[in-house]
């Protein structure tokens, strides 16, 4: 399989792949070649950060030539992809999640086609969702990662960078190297170390960007207890990185997207209405539980997080 890649596709060291993993054995045999065939150039190597898989992940990942994997050690968000950044032999560097797959074999030239300004630093793909994903899956994507052209960012005069400012996904993104080594993820913060890169390159001059002719597919379909979760660990890890962000911008965020969300699936999905109902209740509630946990006890923190290891070591959280 290897020397087939070698043999049919040309590759560019100076791009270099790095994913976070853990137990992607199932993800990996369709993942790995879908990188590996794109055109006109592939990249020269993909780095796997693994978390301890317990499944085939190295096993499969051995297969493939110009495929590395190196231990994450103790995880976060941010401590995986820096190591697998600082590891990259590339001047450019992919990163993805392994849950993510290409779209074609052209995913990987726009992305790199949008760096043409050398102020461009960081570019993410449009996501389109899985055939199972549902239809609130579907609309967020939908509204979140439209189709278009390129559209690139720089910071706002006379105002700090807001959330909405720094929207930014890691879920397949393009960066350069060399200003992502001085602005790395934040490794404390329990998700959303995307959206902190993008406010600290903004911040530092960048443009930072979005290529939609550059498509993933990756959708979750989370039950309603993880959707509580899922919120919860985003609007704590937003508020770290945006101190101004409180339960005042949430909700002119969340009531704005609600009206546009209710009327979607109302008029077009009757049957999942009363779904709907306890998806926007376990979605408020999981916002309003961020807001609060820094008066949470490190006992309940655990329970309702979806990273339950960032609370190990802490007490109420400070």
């Amino acid at each position: 399989m290897t020397t087939d890649y070698e043999n049919q596709h040309r590759f560019d060291d100076t791009i270099s792949v790095v994913i976070p993993v853990l137990n992607a054995g199932k993800y990996l045999p369709t993942l790995l070649p879908a990188i590996f065939s794109q055109r006109p150039v592939a990249p020269g190597e993909v780095i796997l950060v693994d978390s301890a898989s317990t499944d085939n992940t190295r096993e499969v990942a051995a297969t493939f030539d110009r495929v590395r994997v190196i231990p994450a050690g103790a995880f976060s968000h941010g401590r995986a992809r820096n190591l697998g950044v600082r590891e990259a032999k590339g001047t450019f560097v992919i990163l993805m999640t392994q849950d993510a797959l290409p779209v074609g074999d052209d995913w990987l030239r726009p992305l790199l086609a949008s760096f043409e300004d050398p102020q461009v630093a960081a570019v993410y793909s449009r996501q389109v969702p899985y055939e199972n994903a549902t239809p609130m899956e579907r609309f967020f994507l939908s509204v979140h990662f439209p189709d278009g052209n390129l559209t690139l960012r720089s910071k706002m005069k006379r105002r700090d960078i807001q959330f909405t400012d720094a929207f930014f996904s890691n879920v397949s993104a393009a960066y350069r190297k060399a200003p992502l080594l001085e602005c790395p993820f934040d490794e404390t913060l329990i998700m959303s170390e995307d959206q902190q890169v993008s406010r600290d390159l903004l911040n530092h001059g960048y443009l930072v960007g979005y290529q939609p002719t550059s498509v993933v597919l990756h959708s979750h379909r989370y039950s309603l207890g993880s959707i509580f979760s899922r919120y919860f660990d985003s609007v704590y890890s937003i508020m770290q990185i945006f101190p101004d962000h409180g339960i005042k911008e949430s909700s002119s965020i969340g009531l704005s997207y609600l009206w546009q969300e209710a009327w979607h699936i109302v008029t077009t999905h009757p049957l999942w209405i009363p779904y709907y109902i306890g998806y926007v209740f376990s979605r408020s509630t999981g916002t309003m539980a961020g807001h609060c946990a820094d008066h949470l006890p490190r006992s309940l923190l655990r329970k309702i997080s979806m990273h339950a290891y960032h609370w190990s070591d802490k007490g109420t959280v400070s």
